[in-house]
């Protein structure tokens, strides 16, 4: 039953973003390394929607490279967090959250997309976080053009569209003008609660 709620709250997530997002087969960030961004932790609140609800989001440094992401609604049972593991990686003024989803702090959700999902993140000029996810069909149409090695979503699967490349590849075109255009709007806007 516990794993049933988590994939409702799961999907409840990326109902917002009308698909489950596109995958990559390795986490973005091998060339530079992966660790904690000591500015992400802490608790995050997202804008409030128009029926006045609001998605807490509790980021935790483990000490070893990864973070985890609690996320919490402002309404709801105790049956609607979610946890992801967070990969971290800094490229300049922005990074990656390589995320994956969690029904603890050591088990993943059986069923997710394989892969991590590459998880934008930067600071705007008022200090907010903007995290962003990558646009399918930007992504689908960079595999289509061979600007970046993959597989597409064909309608025929649970899965989403996953980049293929490897690490170098995949950390070059990322930090690209064509990687970074996968990225169309924020996903959410989070402040700082503490």
């Amino acid at each position: 039953m516990k794993t049933v709620r988590y994939t409702l709250a799961v999907l409840a997530v990326f109902a917002l973003a009308a698909c489950f997002p596109p995958t990559t087969s390795r986490p973005v960030g091998s060339t530079v390394g992966f660790k904690t961004d000591p500015s992400l932790e802490g608790l995050w609140q997202t804008q409030r929607d128009a029926d006045g609800r609001v998605l807490y989001y509790h980021l935790l440094d483990t000490k070893n490279g990864t973070m985890f992401a609690v996320l919490v609604p402002n309404h709801g049972g105790d049956s609607n967090e979610v946890m992801l593991r967070l990969k971290v990686a800094r490229f300049g003024n922005f990074g990656f959250l390589n995320v994956r989803w969690m029904m603890d702090s050591k088990h993943e959700l059986p069923g997710q997309s394989p892969g991590y999902i590459p998880v934008l993140y930067r600071f705007d000029a008022k200090d907010k976080l903007e995290i962003f996810i990558p646009d399918d069909g930007a992504t689908s149409a960079a595999i289509d053009a061979h600007k970046i090695a993959g597989t597409l979503d064909n309608g025929n699967t649970d899965h989403s569209t996953l980049i293929t490349a490897d690490g170098p590849a995949l950390d070059k075109f990322f930090r690209s003008p064509a990687g970074l255009a996968l990225y169309k709007k924020p996903f959410a806007v989070l402040t700082r609660m503490n």
